[in-house]
């Protein structure tokens, strides 16, 4: 495994200065690297080689897109099966299909005393590689049917993928102590919240997302502190304002102009809220403000010496997406509190942890996949409360082992030494799980939301693909039929399968048709809001492509005559109007 090894030209002044104030420089000598996956350049700076050696592991050969797709394939956030559990045969809600070579447990028979891991224990054989080995060991194995701990620390949310916590929650994915949370994706602390991605600690919102510390609004984006927002953009500390950008504690505002509180709702009830044509036209009305207004080059809330898009409150932390409280962190996405962690995604709470899929409250985890609660374990997936394994799947409180197998304290560490060395001569040490032993095909996996590929794109690249199946059921709510206001729905339409706007033809993995639940029609009602004309999967993605993508530009501000100089994740051939923070705050402050 040959890597090209450089080293890089000073950066050009602007460049270093700004780099210089968001991590503290050890050596001025950085080196450029040659993705073995992607043959691109990467560069690994002094700091990243201080933590590499701190955790005892070669630089990684992949750049960080290629690491964070690699991981990605490990995950699966939409796709979910009905099939029966192999233990108990209750019919369970799944992640895996019925073709999986390994068993698949419903939670309670996973997490119960009713089978040992460890009776799938095996030797290493230094004559063969470590995955090839692990993907045996994985086949065999059972894993648990959802990661969520439904009936263990969450109440009634069966349908929620990687959920903890958490009590009424429904096709929804990704976050902790949420109550009533449905059709949305990262969620903290959240209480009745449909249709949202990355929003925490707030309740009564739909249709909103990268926001925090919302209350009872709507159709809202990168707002945070505010309360009763509609179709609002980039709003802090404001209070009852409609079709807004860019505005800083005000109240009562329709369309950036202020209005007396009697006059505001006189004109909100003009604006048909609670019609679904309004809606629709109201939503191309924001869409052109905000190819109006300003905006900030980065949204980095109450953070320090950061880069990357949407930190909050976080210090010291490099080229992160989609995170809050970390602290001297890189290349992190989609996390809720870390510390000295690289390349870890879907988690909360990992400290010196490093190319892992979803490593909560562990310790020291280096290339794992859903092990929680763990410390030094290595090379392992679905461990939980453990500490020292390698190699190891479905292990519970577990300590010392090697592919499913328990070894002393002293032979343990020995073992190890032997495995690494060996991993060392495979070119495998270092290296995070390889694509082709995940149990997901790319259409199933996270990588579609950001790594999209079709079918042949797809295959060509070595992926595997799941074909659709065909669904056994009947519409009958017609597209064209759907009610304009939620005024005209009585309860009958929780017996309707409603056909999707989009009907199959769109690259959204479409459902084609979708049904309404109780609870949800309930928060339909309470919010005055008309039903979907589009089903989950197409929401989800319709509002995926209004978020920027997890990648920096080097960019120039766009203010006439100012020529500061960031990295922003706004490309260069986008359309909206980037500014440099100082031009920022004094025209939006």
């Amino acid at each position: 495994m040959l890597v090209k090894i450089e080293h890089a030209k000073t950066p050009n002044e602007s460049k270093a200065s700004y780099r210089a104030g968001c991590k503290k420089v050890m050596s001025n000598i950085s080196e450029k690297r040659i993705c073995q996956n992607c043959r691109g350049e990467f560069i690994i700076e002094p700091d990243d080689f201080g933590f590499y050696e701190k955790i005892g592991v070669p630089p990684p050969t992949f750049c960080p897109e290629c690491r964070f797709q690699r991981r990605l394939m490990w995950r699966n956030e939409r796709t979910f099966y009905k099939r029966t559990c192999d233990l108990c045969k209750k019919n369970i809600i799944s992640t895996y299909d019925k073709n999986q070579s390994f068993p698949v447990y419903c939670q309670k028979c996973w997490w119960s005393d009713k089978w040992n891991p460890y009776e799938y224990g095996i030797d290493f054989d230094f004559s063969r590689p470590f995955f090839e080995q692990f993907k045996e060991l994985l086949s065999k194995v059972p894993m648990l049917n959802m990661q969520n701990d439904d009936g263990v620390g969450s109440v009634n949310s069966e349908y929620a993928q990687d959920f903890a916590f958490s009590k009424n929650c429904y096709l929804t994915s990704v976050g902790w102590y949420c109550d009533n949370v449905m059709y949305s994706y990262y969620t903290c602390y959240d209480r009745d919240v449909v249709d949202s991605f990355f929003i925490n600690n707030s309740e009564k919102c739909y249709e909103c997302f990268e926001s925090d510390r919302l209350f009872d609004s709507k159709y809202s984006h990168l707002c945070f502190d505010s309360v009763n927002l509609n179709f609002c953009y980039d709003m802090r500390n404001c209070q009852n304002c409609f079709m807004c950008t860019n505005l800083r504690g005000q109240n009562y505002y329709i369309r950036n102009e202020p209005y007396t509180r009697e006059a505001y709702f006189e004109e909100l009830k003009k604006e048909n809220l609670d019609k679904k044509d309004k809606i629709d036209k109201h939503r191309i009305e924001l869409k052109e403000m905000m190819l109006k207004c300003p905006n900030r080059f980065v949204h980095i809330i109450k953070s320090l010496n950061c880069t990357g898009d949407m930190l909050i409150n976080s210090k010291m932390s490099l080229d992160s997406f989609w995170v809050s409280n970390l602290e001297n962190c890189r290349y992190l996405m989609l996390m809720d509190g870390a510390k000295n962690s690289y390349d870890c995604n879907n988690s909360g709470n990992p400290e010196l942890c490093y190319e892992s899929v979803t490593p909560d409250n562990s310790f020291n985890n280096l290339f794992t996949i859903f092990c929680w609660k763990c410390s030094y374990v290595f090379y392992s997936n679905n461990c939980h409360s453990s500490n020292n394994l390698f190699g190891c799947i479905g292990l519970k409180h577990g300590e010392y082992s090697i592919f499913n197998k328990r070894y002393t304290k002293e032979e343990y560490t020995e073992l190890r030494k032997k495995i690494i060395e060996h991993m060392k001569k495979t070119g495998e040490w270092g290296e995070f799980f390889p694509s082709i032993i995940s149990p997901y095909s790319y259409n199933e996996s996270f990588n579609l939301d950001f790594f999209f590929l079709n079918r042949n794109e797809a295959i060509d690249k070595g992926f595997s693909w799941k074909e659709d199946k065909e669904r056994n059921y009947i519409i009958t709510l017609h597209k064209e039929e759907i009610p304009n206001s939620i005024d005209n729905v009585d309860e009958n339409i929780l017996n309707e399968v409603i056909e999707c706007q989009h009907s199959g033809n769109c690259e959204h993995k479409c459902s084609k048709a979708f049904k309404i639940i109780e609870r949800e029609l309930k928060f339909y009602k309470k919010m005055n809001i008309p039903i979907p004309t589009l089903c989950p999967n197409c929401r989800y993605y319709e509002r995926l492509k209004q978020t920027n993508p997890l990648k920096l530009w080097h960019r120039k501000c766009m203010k006439p005559g100012c020529n500061n100089e960031f990295e922003t994740s706004y490309a260069p051939d986008r359309p909206e109007i980037v500014y440099c923070e100082k031009c920022y705050q004094q025209e939006v402050y």
